[in-house]
């Protein structure tokens, strides 16, 4: 098997991998899973690699950032940047997909941390 061939195998086995995880799918949604199979294996489906982002992400919406939700798990909570440590207790994400459904839930935005943070 050439390396061409595997680099699609391991694309393939990623996406097929979330198909079977999310069950009957619309084509917005493969788009979706093609693009995490793509991070996820670093390979698109013609076996080229792809470049993967990387990085940490945070959510936000105007001035504020997502720190979690309520009390009560259905409301979410926001801390605003007015200190140099009120960002400390927002949390960060390795995928940006993850901060993307989260941001969705309530129309918010997804911010790239910056290295020097």
């Amino acid at each position: 098997m050439t390396e061409k061939e595997q680099n699609q195998l391991a694309f393939y086995s990623s996406f097929y991998d979330l198909v079977w995880e999310s069950g009957w799918i619309n084509d917005d949604t493969t788009y979706d899973l093609s693009k995490q199979a793509q991070q996820e294996s670093g390979f698109n489906a013609f076996g080229e690699e792809v470049e993967r982002e990387t990085g940490q992400w945070r959510v936000k919406s105007g001035e504020m950032y997502w720190i979690g939700w309520g009390e009560d798990g259905t409301h979410p909570t926001f801390a605003l940047d007015t200190a140099p440590d009120s960002l400390a207790d927002v949390p960060t994400f390795d995928h940006k997909r993850k901060a993307e459904d989260i941001a969705a839930i309530f129309n918010g935005d997804v911010e790239k941390v910056g290295d020097d943070e």
